[in-house]
């Protein structure tokens, strides 16, 4: 299963750039990586290839880089990350 969880997402200052943004996490099975998949209008900021750090609603926090950021119909987007360290 792959739960979604409601996030605030900042630059890696500790800046904030969103919040209450859902995102889709997958841990990976026996080890330390995940990824998941930010749904977001607002998050044209999120640039590829860059790092950035994520708190999720249930007080988890880990820093990730996005893949892609793509639009996904007509307004939502469709931001892929990866984990850079496990969430704790």
């Amino acid at each position: 299963p792959m739960p979604f969880y409601q996030c605030t997402i900042c630059n890696e200052d500790g800046s904030p750039i969103a919040d209450d943004v859902r995102v889709l996490i997958e841990v990976q099975e026996g080890g330390p990586g995940w990824y998941g998949t930010i749904t977001a209008t607002q998050l044209t900021a999120l640039t590829a290839g860059h790092t950035y750090t994520i708190t999720l609603g249930d007080g988890r926090k880990g820093t990730f880089r996005v893949k892609r950021n793509t639009v996904a119909g007509d307004v939502d987007r469709a931001i892929a990350i990866t984990g850079a360290e496990p969430l704790a």
